[in-house]
């Protein structure tokens, strides 16, 4: 009811302002399409006050972050740093649901093959005055064996909490993964053992064929502080967004192996003793890493720049301490 009654007012005065100039012989003809878009401009502001509108999103980023595109906590228990190309397709609507899908390709001497996929729902509510809040969930498909460049997790869960609408904010994430993935190995291994007669040391070869399923799962907690701003840009349709966030990593993780193989020795190929095994491990909740993020995104109309580093100094013993990722993102937004 409202954008019909603004475009008739407008109309109406526009239609007043050219009664009372008839009197005058040199006064100037409306341009009709000049007022249709001076409409059309003040309609497409009243709307994006009124409320967020819904667009597509098509993306291709390069970096060497493999396990989240989302959770920090995830990617920062990365041990390999291959490079990766993650194309990306998602739309999201103004009422803040959003579904993306992404593909994880890996880059290595070389040659380019898929490690994974993926596909998150998400929420967003920020239309709160002081306080903003979302969740996500992330189901990774196409694993089937575990690859040091690839996530051990299946799913994701990622929420969050954020408060304040100036330049300084402040917030929580929160965050609970887990996965199931299998491990195959053979290797060879040794012993040494005393022959009984002669009670000499002797050591014996055995080939060891190993399969273990590994259940996994993991609770995070990162409460951080973002700085963000807003600059213009170099032409009349473009501006930076920039922003930074100090962040600080606590999890608890909880990691289930059960082991089965065989054992063979090497001059007795055709003697084999097997064996099954069972054991688990868990780490009580702690704060793990201080990260910062630095992420700058430039927008040309409907195209757009993104380049993002974060830096992750683990706080426990370790003789690297220091780690980096980073990742590039550009597409278009329709």
């Amino acid at each position: 009811m409202l954008k019909p009654l603004i475009l008739f007012l407008t109309i109406c005065c526009s239609l007043f302002s050219v009664h009372a100039q008839e009197t005058k012989t040199d006064s100037t003809a409306i341009n009709v399409d000049s007022l249709e878009r001076e409409i059309n401009a003040f309609l497409d502001m009243y709307d994006s006050l009124k409320a967020p509108r819904s667009y597509l999103l098509v993306s291709l980023g390069v970096g060497n972050t493999q396990f989240s595109v989302r959770n920090v906590a995830l990617n920062a228990q990365q041990s390999a740093t291959n490079l990766s190309i993650t194309p990306t397709i998602g739309y999201y609507h103004k009422t803040g649901l959003g579904i993306t899908y992404n593909n994880y390709l890996l880059v290595e001497k070389g040659k380019t093959e898929l490690l994974q996929h993926a596909i998150t729902f998400s929420y967003d509510y920020l239309k709160g005055e002081n306080a903003s809040y979302g969740i996500s969930y992330t189901r990774f498909f196409g694993k089937k064996e575990f690859v040091n460049a690839s996530s051990p997790y299946d799913n994701d869960v990622l929420a969050y909490l954020q408060f304040g609408k100036n330049k300084l904010q402040g917030g929580a994430m929160l965050g609970f993964s887990g996965g199931r993935y299998r491990e195959t190995l053979q290797y060879l291994d040794s012993q040494q053992v005393r022959m009984p007669l002669t009670n000499q040391l002797v050591t014996q070869y055995y080939y060891v064929s190993d399969t273990s399923d590994v259940l996994i799962r993991d609770l995070s907690f990162i409460p951080y502080m973002r700085y963000n701003q807003v600059l213009d840009g170099i032409g009349k349709k473009d501006y930076f967004n920039l922003q930074s966030t100090l962040m600080i990593i606590g999890s608890r993780s909880n990691v289930t192996i059960d082991s089965k193989g065989s054992i063979r020795q090497r001059r007795l190929l055709d003697r084999s003793r097997n064996y099954s095994e069972t054991y688990s491990q868990k780490s009580a909740f702690q704060f793990q890493s201080v990260g910062l993020q630095l992420d700058a995104s430039w927008y040309i109309g409907k195209f757009f720049l993104n380049p993002q580093v974060y830096f992750d100094y683990y706080l426990l013993s370790s003789e690297n301490r220091w780690s980096a990722l980073y990742s590039v993102q550009t597409g278009f937004m329709f």
